[in-house]
């Protein structure tokens, strides 16, 4: 995705631009974005927290979790570390966008399709997907999936070798070789003879639990070679199929165009509109008021009702807009289609949900668009294409592997048309169990003051990560309610910050991800290069009261404000505690809160903390090399010698804990003498439970079949054939330091490569070249 760049402003030009005194922003220095932001939104106090438990320091290993819940050892496609309380995910591998949602009448259930990839290989998440299909009566409580559509890789011809986004409807009839009443999937995906996007159709006898007969013998029903189909002749994807004034019409996401096509018998299409360029509803239509950028996909059309009973056409779609920094989501616009099918707005664009993540959403409702819905059910997936595919890490110290079971899906909402055309949603928790429910009742005034202007009233520990906080704040003389209210979530090195500012409508969501890295991480916590991640408007302008509802899981924060706008956004901590501190603004001494909290959802399985009466103790220093840099000339006193004990015993539990620091880059290593997939950067502190003798070597036990090589921790002697100069890890020498010829060094590790050369480490940012040694 690209982004704009953004110069830095000077606090002046910024005071101009909000209408601020320069007072407010006095302790503010941000790369700001050419944006109306309120002050109390550029105000920020750095909540970010470091890890308090670094890499296998002691803590032990709790229901595969380390680190005091911060690290999970062993990730794999199956493994639980993201496995939500009381939200849908994949049981394996990776799954992102949603298919539909239909009600079975016969069963009484809700059935939900969305896309699955059992195993991604090389980073590639849309190779050999398939429909996956799980039922639900309630949207708390699912059911084990099942697959829909199977990828056909390796079939003959131009069958699909992977199954993406499309829909379903209930054949009426007239769809060739198809039963009246069966439901019918249409859906794109990768041609098994180019690899290329295409579209087929398949029809279920059972139901929908498959869809194991295919339309036209396998072979494709619309392709994006053909002249007269997508304009860029790559992108045909994400078919969305409706009835209208008899005949099925089909939207398909083509890059910069919606393509609209008709069809009498659903397997013979042809342009909806007479020919190519007439049959495109292009991005000024459907994306209207806002600047896009390519592509748009995941169309889905739907005939609702106002609440004054107007019947209305409503496009959902997904796409971003960068340069009105928004992100990828999903978008709708309401208007009406002509007889022939194509669309006509009557509103500008707007997102349905204004967070980070919630996009490849779908939605209940007829599949005649001749009927209206009142009211529809939408979910989305809970991610982003800027980092959720970018490799993401099971803990907070950036070692490998990443965790490969990702995928969650958002709390179900039922989505309302406004007599204004605007589209509010509610989220539909019916059946989720809320436990250990409290109140906090006060004046904000009246609680302690900390920076900013802010009044602390909650400041909460080791809470649940699956939780629920209701969030009143209103003014005891019903005046319009001044000054900002925040919510901070913090999971170790990692938070999210919700600040919202009543006298605007505006909030700001950011936050820090340490499970991502480079760009990924930087796209997270930065938003389009603001450095203030993403500002919206809520619509509460000016209010006197107001009530926003937040509900966390494992892997997401979700927040509905009380006039339906939603915002969503993905985390990535594996740990099932969060610590949450709430604080507010109270200039005028008029403001009054009521704060309801406690967990929802089921319990958690995550890292259970020992009972500090068993936590290993004790520590000493790490072996070193000490400088003295008053002089040229450098004494050399090892202040820790190497253990000389043999260990045979692995059981870390027997042993008092010595913390040390690693001085080398060290893999993790089994009782076999084998390396793990665990390793260590150099500078993190570790507790060792004694040494044992690997295959001749000496090893420090870290952890019960965990070991690390001793060298790389309190290193070995080596004594110096030439004077020697110090260096530092960029290979320039450090003025004033040397050691004299004869002179015994303590190393750690094996030689490291700086320009080309060979050093050993003596000490933090410290090398000797190897051959003075």
């Amino acid at each position: 995705m690209k982004c704009s760049k953004y110069r830095f402003i000077t606090q002046i030009t910024v005071a101009t631009l909000l209408g601020l005194s320069l007072k407010v922003l006095s302790t503010t220095n941000a790369k700001a974005a050419q944006i109306d932001v309120p002050a109390v939104l550029i105000q920020q106090k750095d909540f970010e927290q470091k890890g308090q438990d670094p890499l296998l320091n002691g803590k032990y290993v709790s229901n595969g979790y380390t680190d005091g819940g911060y690290t999970y050892l062993n990730p794999s496609d199956t493994s639980p570390e993201r496995e939500s309380s009381y939200h849908l995910d994949t049981d394996e591998g990776w799954s992102n966008d949603l298919q539909t949602i239909i009600y079975d009448n016969k069963n009484k259930e809700w059935v939900i399709y969305y896309l699955h990839t059992a195993k991604v290989v090389n980073g590639d998440a849309g190779a050999q997907q398939n429909w996956q299909r799980v039922t639900t009566k309630d949207f708390i409580h699912f059911s084990q999936p099942t697959i829909a559509i199977k990828d056909l890789k390796g079939d003959i011809g131009d069958a699909w070798s992977s199954a993406w986004t499309g829909s379903i409807i209930v054949n009426a009839g007239n769809i060739t070789g198809v039963p009246k009443g069966a439901q019918v999937a249409f859906f794109s995906g990768l041609s098994n003879k180019d690899n290329q996007q295409n579209i087929w159709a398949a029809w279920s006898d059972d139901n929908g639990k498959t869809f194991a007969h295919p339309l036209n013998d396998k072979k494709i029903i619309l392709d994006h070679y053909w002249s007269w189909t997508s304009i860029n002749r790559s992108d045909e994807r994400d078919p969305a199929v409706f009835y209208w004034h008899n005949k099925l019409i089909m939207y398909v996401a083509e890059g910069d165009n919606i393509g609209v096509y008709q069809s009498d018998d659903g397997l013979n299409w042809s342009n909806a509109n007479g020919n190519q360029a007439d049959s495109k509803i292009a991005s000024s239509t459907f994306f209207k008021g806002l600047p896009f950028e390519a592509p748009v996909e995941c169309p889905a059309l739907r005939s609702m009702k106002t609440a004054g009973g107007e019947t209305k056409q409503v496009l959902f779609f997904g796409a971003k807009a960068p340069q009105a920094k928004q992100t990828t989501g999903t978008y709708y616009i309401v208007g009406h289609l002509d007889d022939k099918g194509m669309f006509t707005p009557e509103t500008e664009a707007k997102r349905l949900d204004q967070g980070t993540d919630y996009y490849g959403a779908n939605f209940s409702g007829n599949y005649d668009l001749e009927k209206a819905d009142d009211s529809l059910i939408s979910m989305g997936w809970i991610g982003n294409w800027n980092y959720t595919n970018s490799g993401i890490k099971a803990n907070q110290e950036g070692f490998l592997p990443n965790s490969t079971r990702i995928g969650t899906y958002s709390l179900a909402r039922k989505i309302s048309l406004n007599d204004d055309l605007t589209i509010t949603s509610v989220p539909l928790t019916t059946g989720l169990e809320e436990k250990n429910v409290q109140k906090s009742v006060g004046k904000v005034a009246s609680q302690k003051p900390i920076a900013d202007d802010y009044y602390n009233l909650l400041n909460l520990k080791k809470q649940p990560a699956n939780s629920k906080y209701v969030l009143h704040f209103s003014t005891k003389d019903q005046s319009a309610y001044q000054g900002a209210v925040r919510l901070v979530l913090n999971q170790g090195q990692d938070n999210n910050i919700l600040i919202f500012d009543p006298a605007t409508g505006k909030y700001r969501l950011d936050g820090v991800s340490s499970e991502l890295s480079g760009n990924a991480a930087s796209y997270y916590k930065n938003g389009y290069e603001s450095g203030m991640g993403y500002i919206n408007d809520a619509g509460l302008k000016g209010s006197a009261e107001f009530t926003i509802t937040v509900y966390t899981d494992k892997n997401a924060i979700e927040i509905f404000f009380e006039n339906g706008q939603a915002a969503t956004v993905a985390r990535f901590c594996v740990n099932n505690v969060q610590d949450v501190q709430i604080d507010a603004q109270d200039e005028s001494k008029k403001n009054q809160y009521e704060i309801n909290y406690g967990q929802v959802g089921k319990d958690l399985i995550g890292f259970a903390e020992k009972p500090a009466a068993s936590e290993p103790g004790g520590s000493t220093n790490s072996g070193s090399n000490v400088i003295n840099t008053e002089t040229p000339t450098v004494n050399n006193p090892v202040t820790n010698k190497p253990e000389t004990n043999k260990e045979t015993d692995n059981s870390a539990k027997k042993k008092q804990a010595q913390k040390r620091v690693v001085m080398h880059n060290s893999w993790v290593y089994h009782s076999n003498g084998k390396k793990s997939f665990l390793k260590i950067n150099a500078g993190a502190t570790i507790s060792t439970y004694g040494v044992k003798e690997i295959k001749g070597k000496k090893y420090y036990i870290l952890a019960n079949d965990k070991y690390i090589l001793a060298t790389n921790v309190t290193g070995r002697k080596r004594q110096l054939r030439h004077n020697a100069f110090v260096y530092n890890q960029k290979g320039q020498r450090i003025k004033r330091y040397y050691f004299k010829k004869g002179k015994k060094l303590v190393t750690f590790g094996g030689s490291v490569k700086l320009k080309h050369k060979a050093f050993y480490i003596i000490g933090k940012n410290m090398y000797v070249k190897r051959a003075n040694f």
